[in-house]
């Protein structure tokens, strides 16, 4: 029931509020003074109000507290339900109630102020009310009637701002529109439309003129093109404004040569922007190769209002001493917004079926569902078609629609239908603060959101990294990994402080992350040579293992849980565990020490995986996938970005433990094919397009992921180096400066196998030294690689003996690639 109400609640509380302004409506019309109400005393009378008896009770109530200024509910509530059915749910209470219900006293005031003595429905109700009539005399009593007209009419306007969230420019716009729309249609019907249009400034300008068009076709009705009627339904209706598709910023004609733009719509007229665009369209009209009027038009539309975006539940911002962003840090997105037009929805759908037909695959449209930057066409072919056939049909269909991307998904999982994205002429950003305003990125259920944006509908979607839970990023250049990855973190930064949650970033090409470098949440410092990352990720495995052994010791099956219980842990027992801690470290038993205190998650970020498998592919990948396969439930999780996903980066172990991926455009269909095991990414747009695949999934989703501008970055990350500077963890750098990060990575508990061992300190006795010692001396060359082969050892291991016999006079120094010289006789001649 809870999920029926999520996904029916905007048209839910849009009807809850439309019948509330119609049953208010009703009853004040109706409302009569001899019927039953509050002031009414006797039996036997008889209800005449629309709404029975709670209606007439209800219109006595009003009329008398507010008077005439009752009717301002009615507005009020049917300007919710508008609202609503946009798709801003309003919240019950809040700044925005307090304003309605001040404005509503303040106009009962005003017709209590000016008409003390009017009373309407045969005397009973004062014009102002009770409410309006008490304060007024209060007032006057005070200020006089002079005073208080100034009060009264400055307060009402200050709260109207306030309600509205508009400006006294925008607000006298609107009647000012309406008495110039109504002027026109007048002249219209009189026949002298053609009069006027002839005394303006010709506005068409040539094809491949460097001015801006404008295009009213108000002033000529009889160029305007007749609207058809979708013969379909078109799904995810908040990206289709039904107003702005007569008023969309671009034109295509019939036979798709010419396209005009047009710099028309309700924004540009509410900031009186008529006169700078006229103006500049006539100068780009007498000289076409000039790109003045162009830049001043964009100039002039730059300077559009922002749109609000507020947070939809209530979060409890500090934590402990850390104090998490405010959403209000990050700019606001525009006002205006580039929806698609339903007649290039109707004209799209129309070229598909025909182009279909042509080739034999009969069929028909039966919706469509528009996004920010693709818009997917659900065709049901005829029963006698096979589905193959479609499939092939993918680069004639982006001819015929002239796309920049076309995508076919046959059939949509779990659908009788055939899925065709296409590419819209105008996209629209979608932009992080969106995303983190919405629920479910702030749901208890959700501990690592990832923002991943808007789908192919519109719908927000936020992803939780415990659930995939280690994530791929792919994509070329310029298709917008880098932008995600940072804006994945920053979105983690917005939910977690550093007692939550760590970062380990790794970032070789030292570009992208750099932003990054001062936030408390870092474990370590930003790694950007590739051998000290394998370290970290040998230190992490240590550290997954430490957890474990936590876990399994207070009888934990996850972080959570884990949490859970040793926060209830008395301070007795905590000392005694602490005790039993420091006897380990005096035993040199490092490898025995657990946790007794609550861990964050730990997030290991990596900018270019392809560096770091191209400097030690083996132990990266050794590392990578034990993390994968174990580190879940512990709270450890990766994110690995990178360029091309080749065969040797993306390897097959990898991507059997990594189940979550997301790609951006990539170069090939074979890149695809490596990342998401299906063709289709190399079809993407660039900057933002994405197709998503996690587990449980069958198909690949298409996203478009959100953006977030420097300036935003930066204020979130000096809000967090202000409260404090990181506190690297002693172990992590004690494995980043080559001491075995705090454990014993080559004692008795590491085997031979192990991608840590060889990592501890040099003056550690070897056990197979005597061994390896022997059969060097035997031999005229030696190498680490033939060490590691003929006794089984671990890459490090091997090296490592082999500097230490350099050290102690056994073999020479390093002669490039060439195995090393052994420079004594044979060990056992020598004893």
């Amino acid at each position: 029931m809870t999920v029926f109400f999520q996904r029916f609640r905007r048209d839910i509380a849009g009807i809850v509020w439309l019948a509330s302004s119609l049953f208010l409506a009703l009853s004040l019309m109706s409302f009569q003074a001899t019927d039953p109400s509050f002031n009414s005393i006797g039996t036997g009378l008889k209800v005449q109000n629309f709404c029975g008896y709670f209606g007439s009770f209800l219109a006595d109530l009003l009329y008398q507290l507010f008077g005439i200024s009752a009717w301002l509910l009615v507005v009020g509530a049917a300007r919710v339900s508008w609202s609503t059915f946009k798709g801003n749910i309003p919240q019950l209470g809040g700044a925005r109630a307090v304003w309605a219900a001040l404005l509503l006293i303040t106009l009962s005031s005003l017709f209590a102020l000016y008409l003390p003595e009017t009373k309407i429905f045969s005397g009973h109700i004062a014009l102002g009310g009770l409410i309006g009539t008490m304060v007024s005399k209060g007032l006057v009593a005070v200020f006089n009637r002079l005073g208080v007209s100034i009060i009264l009419w400055s307060f009402a306007l200050v709260l109207l701002v306030f309600y509205t969230e508009r400006s006294i420019r925008e607000l006298l716009a609107w009647p000012r529109l309406f008495l110039k729309e109504t002027y026109q249609r007048a002249f219209a019907r009189q026949g002298l439309a053609a009069f006027f249009q002839g005394l303006q400034p010709q506005t068409a300008t040539a094809a491949g003129s460097s001015g801006v068009t404008i295009t009213d076709y108000r002033n000529n009705p009889e160029e305007k093109p007749k609207k058809k009627k979708l013969r379909f339904p078109i799904l995810g209706s908040e990206s289709v404004d039904a107003e702005d598709s007569e008023k969309s910023s671009k034109e295509t004609d019939d036979s798709g040569e010419q396209i005009e733009t047009k710099v028309t719509g309700r924004a540009a007229k509410l900031l009186g922007l008529e006169k700078e665009v006229a103006q500049a369209n006539e100068e780009a009209l007498e000289d076409e190769e000039s790109t003045g009027g162009a830049l001043r038009v964009m100039d002039a539309l730059a300077q559009m209002p922002r749109r609000k975006v507020k947070m939809k539940t209530k979060i409890d911002r500090r934590v402990e001493n850390w104090k998490l962003p405010d959403l209000g840090m990050l700019e606001d997105p525009p006002a205006t917004r580039n929806r698609i037009d339903e007649r290039e929805i109707l004209r799209k759908s129309e070229i598909l079926v025909d182009k279909l037909a042509q080739f034999g695959v009969r069929g028909e449209v039966r919706a469509a569902k528009p996004g920010p930057a693709v818009t997917m066409y659900e065709f049901k072919p005829a029963s006698d078609v096979r589905i193959s056939r479609i499939s092939e049909l993918a680069d004639d269909l982006s001819l015929a629609l002239s796309s920049e991307s076309l995508r076919i998904i046959a059939p949509i999982p779990g659908r009788d239908v055939v899925g065709i994205e296409t590419s819209n002429s105008q996209r629209e950003h979608v932009f992080l603060k969106d995303i983190l305003a919405h629920e479910q990125f702030w749901s208890d259920k959700t501990k690592l959101p990832i923002a991943l944006g808007r789908q192919a509908d519109g719908e927000t979607k936020v992803v939780d990294l415990r659930k995939m839970p280690h994530l791929l990023v792919a994509g070329t250049t310029g298709s917008g990994k880098s932008v995600f990855v940072v804006g994945a973190i920053t979105a983690l930064l917005f939910r977690h402080s550093p007692k939550t949650l760590r970062l380990i970033l790794v970032d070789p090409k030292q570009v992208d992350l750099a932003v990054f470098n001062k936030v408390p949440h870092l474990l370590m410092p930003p790694i950007l040579e590739p051998r000290k990352a394998v370290t970290a990720l040998k230190w992490a495995i240590r550290e997954m293992e430490k957890r474990y052994r936590s876990m399994s010791k207070f009888g934990a099956r996850g972080i959570e849980s884990f949490n859970e219980i040793v926060e209830k842990i008395p301070k007795e027992q905590q000392e005694e565990h602490e005790k039993i801690n420091q006897q380990f470290e005096d035993e040199n038993k490092r490898n025995e020490q657990f946790y007794f205190t609550a861990q964050p998650y730990i997030c290991i970020v990596v900018e270019e995986f392809a560096d770091l498998m191209a400097v030690d592919k083996q132990n990266v990948e050794q590392c990578v996938v034990r993390l994968a396969q174990m580190a879940r439930a512990c709270g450890i999780h990766l994110i690995l970005a990178m360029q091309s996903p080749r065969k040797d980066v993306v390897t097959g172990l990898i991507k059997t433990n990594i189940p979550g991926r997301i790609s951006f455009k990539v170069a090939s269909k074979m890149d695809s094919r490596i990342i998401l095991d299906e063709a289709g990414a190399e079809r993407l747009l660039a900057q933002g397009d994405m197709l998503f695949l996690a587990p449980g999934m069958s198909k690949p989703q298409r996203h478009h992921g959100p953006w977030l501008p420097d300036a935003d970055i930066s204020k979130v990350m000096k809000w967090w180096s202000d409260q404090g500077e990181p506190q690297f963890d002693p172990l992590a750098m004690k494995a980043l400066e080559g001491t075995g990060g705090g454990f014993d990575m080559s004692g008795d508990n590491a085997s031979e196998n192990d991608p840590l061992a060889g990592d501890g300190n040099d003056q550690d006795y070897d056990e197979k030294y005597d061994e390896v010692l022997a059969w060097v001396s035997s031999q005229k060359e030696v190498s680490a690689s033939l060490l590691q082969r003929r006794f089984r050892l671990g890459y490090p291991r091997a090296a490592r003996m082999v500097e230490l016999f350099e050290r102690e006079g056994v073999v020479g120094p390093p002669n490039g690639s060439k195995p090393r010289q052994v420079l004594i006789s044979s060990y056992k001649d020598n004893n």
